[in-house]
């Protein structure tokens, strides 16, 4: 998910539970000077995400930024893993009977899983778009190069990133959390078996943002 601010030559690519939703909404109100809050039209709710779509890395827009600021977030994968657990699976409650079954051949995973048994058949559920865009690798959004972004900070930097972004655009900027629904899981719940089935997952983001992780 991205931003791009023309006039001010910055781009920001975003990764889903690395803060986007409240940095999208900051990108809303610099650019539209109202805070974001839901729009409804024609009966559709129309989020921050609507107006800031996502972006893999594959799919950027590769001569429009070439000489822009580029900026992106990262976060350790598990606990974001964990996030995206407990935000979508269990506060938003995406993991449905009817979503399972949509899920065609996977249609026999649990609905509401148990963290456990999410982690044991992670593969089968990644077959549900929501849970598999926010539970992908963050290299699919961000890429391997970390040197392709012009500077790159943890989740815990989010102070640093947004005096950056308030510099570029010589004004100052605050941010919002949102999107922190879910009870608060930390890795030493996990065995050391769900640990490195999670590790093997996201190898990509161990090897290309380890020294920001």
């Amino acid at each position: 998910m991205a931003a791009i601010l023309d006039d001010h030559k910055l781009f920001y690519a975003s990764v889903p539970k690395v803060a986007c939703s409240s940095v999208k909404r900051m990108f809303y109100e610099i650019e539209n000077g109202v805070a974001f809050d839901t729009i409804i039209a024609n009966g559709r709710k129309f989020h921050a995400h609507h107006f800031y779509p996502g972006i893999l890395r594959n799919k950027y827009p590769q001569a429009r930024i070439a000489d822009y600021r580029r900026l992106c977030l990262v976060r350790d994968p598990i606990k974001r893993f964990l996030s995206a657990y407990s935000n979508r699976v269990v506060f938003h409650g995406e993991l449905t009977p009817q979503a399972v079954k949509a899920a065609g051949r996977f249609k026999r995973l649990t609905p509401n899983p148990e963290l456990d048994e999410f982690i044991d058949r992670f593969e089968g559920y990644l077959a549900i778009p929501t849970i598999h865009s926010h539970c992908r690798p963050m290299s699919d959004y961000l890429g391997t190069q970390a040197d392709y972004f012009s500077a790159v900070y943890n989740l815990s930097d989010m102070d640093r990133f947004v005096d950056d972004v308030s510099q570029v655009l010589d004004r100052p900027l605050t941010i919002g959390r949102f999107q922190t629904g879910g009870p608060k899981l930390d890795p030493s719940l996990l065995s050391a078996k769900q640990t490195e089935k999670l590790k093997r997952y996201y190898k990509s983001d161990y090897e290309a943002f380890g020294t920001y992780l």
